[in-house]
C-alpha cells in the first residue's frame, strides 16, 4: 500500500468529501443527522474555511476542516480558538493513522497562524475519535459540552497550542 497524501481540498473533491462525511455522519452515526450531504455543505465548509483531504492511491479517504478564530458559524469554539469539524477517515482506511496526520495539519496551521487553541466536539459514541483527540493532548471541557440544534448531546474537546 502506498504511502498517504494530505493536500488541501478543491472544489472537485466535493463528491468524494461529501460520501465521506455521509458515510460517518448518516450511515454510522448515532443520533443528529439524518440526511445525506449535499453540495451546498461543501460549499458553506469550504467558504468558512481550510479543507484537507488524505488520498491513498489516488483516492479521497479522509477529510477534515479547520475554521480560523472569529469565523461565523463555530459550534463549540470561543474567542481566540478555532473549530476544527467534520473529521472523517473512509471505513475502508482506518486505522492507519490518516485521522492523526489531518488533525497533525490543522495543528500545524494553527500554528503557524499562531492561533492559541483549537476547540471540537463530537458524539458521545464516537470513543475512537475521542482517544485520538486525547492522544492529541486534547482535553475534555465538559463545562461547555451541550445540544445541538437537533438536540443531541455535544461533547466538547479543546487543545491549547
Amino acid at each position: 500500500m502506498s504511502a498517504a497524501h494530505i493536500r488541501e481540498a478543491d472544489t472537485e473533491d466535493a463528491p468524494a468529501v461529501i460520501a465521506l462525511w455521509t458515510e460517518a455522519y448518516v450511515d454510522e452515526g448515532e443520533g443528529g443527522r439524518t440526511l445525506p450531504y449535499a453540495e451546498a455543505d461543501f460549499r458553506e465548509t469550504f467558504a468558512r474555511g481550510r479543507v484537507f483531504v488524505a488520498e491513498l492511491e489516488g483516492e479521497v479517504v479522509g477529510v477534515v476542516a479547520l475554521a480560523a478564530p472569529g469565523t461565523p458559524g463555530h459550534a463549540v469554539a470561543r474567542g481566540e480558538e478555532a473549530e476544527l469539524s467534520r473529521l472523517v477517515v473512509s471505513a475502508s482506511a482506518r486505522r492507519l493513522g490518516l485521522g492523526r496526520a489531518l488533525a497533525g495539519r490543522c495543528h500545524e496551521e494553527a500554528q503557524t497562524a499562531n492561533w492559541s487553541a483549537i476547540a471540537l466536539w463530537s458524539r458521545r459514541y464516537q470513543t475512537a475519535a475521542h482517544q485520538l483527540y486525547e492522544s492529541l493532548g486534547y482535553e475534555r471541557v465538559t463545562e461547555r459540552d451541550g445540544t445541538d440544534e437537533s438536540g443531541h448531546e455535544r461533547l466538547v474537546f479543546r487543545l491549547s497550542l
